[in-house]
């Protein structure tokens, strides 16, 4: 089996669903009655994702926990525009 192809295989997987996301989600989001669900689904994502890291402490990662927290706001980001970004806290 190579190792790298597959790798390479799931990053692409990976990307290619972030941005079908992120363009379904920013068309959504042009809907004054759809919006306020959007935002609080990234702020809801925002939150597991430090729960996570406060739950599994030392032994998560934190270069993927602080590449995960990043993902999210640049998919906000993208989506929202800077208007839907809330204050974070460090983890």
């Amino acid at each position: 089996m190579d190792y790298e192809k597959e790798i390479d295989a799931l990053h692409a997987e990976t990307l290619a669903m972030s941005i079908i996301i992120g363009q379904v989600l920013s068309k959504l989001a042009t809907n004054p009655l759809l919006r306020p669900s959007i935002v609080e689904g990234f702020n809801q994502a925002a939150e597991v994702a430090d729960s996570v890291a406060i739950r599994f402490g030392k032994s998560a990662s934190p270069g993927l926990t602080v590449k995960t927290i990043r993902i999210i706001e640049e998919i906000r980001t993208a989506v929202l525009g800077n208007e839907g970004k809330q204050p974070r806290h460090q983890v």
